[in-house]
């Protein structure tokens, strides 16, 4: 399978300098929040501020493959972000607050819409743009609201701005996928029974990872944890973390990492309490798992997002996991998040397993 590299860590490309007007976007600059609303919308929602003319044409066939593009690694075809076009005139204080906002700037425009958008800039600022191709977006945050995140994409004539949407695409997505992980990672609770599971598995296990209110402690072994929240209504969400003393880079051949986790999955993870021989694998047959070389808290690490089904097809779900080794301790970490949720959506409920994995940490 062809390896990804992820970028784990964006740089906020080009600030463009420049005397701001009313409706220019944000310097990315550090503000006092406390007198701003909270941010709105739903986790992974983005409004796109674009001339709706473009936005039939070829620039908006470019952006919807930006944000639209369909998330690797589930078990039914979902867009990575849930997208909302509007024209300027449309901006008002309800979409202003937005948890995220993108601006779509071409100085070729010379319609109403394109001059509200090039009018975000300084002339300065504008100059600038035309007279470098390679100046193509800006981030900002806390602009409107607390909590926002805002990118403004921009060039001199539609035609450069497709090719850097193209080009830079996984950039893109990563300014809004990185932002939604820490807002949820950052909204964990933990309530006084899942810090009791807590300092239960980081006696037993030495390690450390954000176990949210609601969780139970299904299995705890010197190699192995499982919480999982049960709702009586809604998805089932489980957390679980194996580990073995590390013996060589084989571990991290992805067929491997595919062996590890069913190993795990039928030493610990159960599809059916009272079927003993019901137990969890990874689906193989209909879909391959999707793999990434990341960097996670420093270390080489690979990404598995994929399926997963118990051995008599009883149940199954999408799940996300990152396979590393601890150089201190000299083991080898799966950690994974999985879930249950049938004929529904999984993207925003792998989003919220991924944040909780981002919080592991070796004691």
């Amino acid at each position: 399978m062809k390896k990804v590299f992820a970028l784990l860590f964006l740089v906020t490309l080009v600030a463009c300098g420049g005397k701001k007007g009313d409706q220019e976007v944000g310097d990315g600059k550090a503000k006092n929040t406390s007198f701003l609303p909270d941010a709105s919308g739903e986790t992974g929602e983005i409004v796109i501020i674009i001339n709706k003319r473009k936005y039939d044409g070829a620039l908006g066939d470019a952006i919807k493959e930006v944000f639209r593009e369909e998330v690797p690694g589930l078990t039914r075809p979902e867009p990575m972000f849930t997208i909302r076009v509007i024209e300027p005139f449309e901006f008002n204080r309800i979409f202003r607050v937005a948890r995220n906002l993108v601006y779509v700037t071409s100085f070729e425009g010379t319609s109403a819409a394109d001059k509200w958008l090039q009018g975000t800039f300084s002339e300065a600022s504008r100059e600038r743009i035309v007279n470098d191709p390679e100046l193509f977006m800006q981030t900002s945050e806390n602009k409107y609201s607390k909590g926002q995140k805002i990118l403004q994409v921009f060039a001199k004539d539609d035609a450069t701005l497709i090719k850097n949407l193209k080009e830079k695409r996984t950039l893109v997505q990563n300014f809004f996928n990185i932002a939604e992980k820490e807002r949820l990672a950052s909204s964990i609770k933990m309530s006084t029974a899942s810090k009791t599971i807590l300092r239960k598995v980081n006696d037993r296990l030495g390690i450390n990872i954000k176990i949210p209110a609601g969780y139970e402690l299904s299995i705890l072994e010197d190699d192995f944890m499982w919480v999982r929240a049960l709702p009586a209504v809604g998805p089932s969400k489980n957390l679980f973390v194996y580990s073995k003393p590390y013996t060589s880079q084989d571990e991290f051949k992805y067929e491997n990492i595919i062996k590890l986790r069913n190993e795990a999955g039928k030493k610990y993870i159960y599809g059916d309490p009272e079927n003993k021989e019901s137990y969890m694998i990874t689906e193989t047959e209909y879909m391959d798992p999707v793999f990434r070389n990341i960097n996670f808290n420093d270390q080489y690490t690979v990404e598995m997002k994929g399926g997963w089904k118990t051995n008599n097809f009883s149940v199954g779900g999408t799940f996300v996991s990152y396979t590393f080794v601890d150089e201190t301790t000299e083991r080898l970490y799966y950690i994974e998040g999985f879930v249950i949720h049938p004929s529904e959506d999984h993207r925003e409920l792998i989003r919220e397993m991924e944040s909780l994995l981002t919080t592991f940490r070796v004691s």
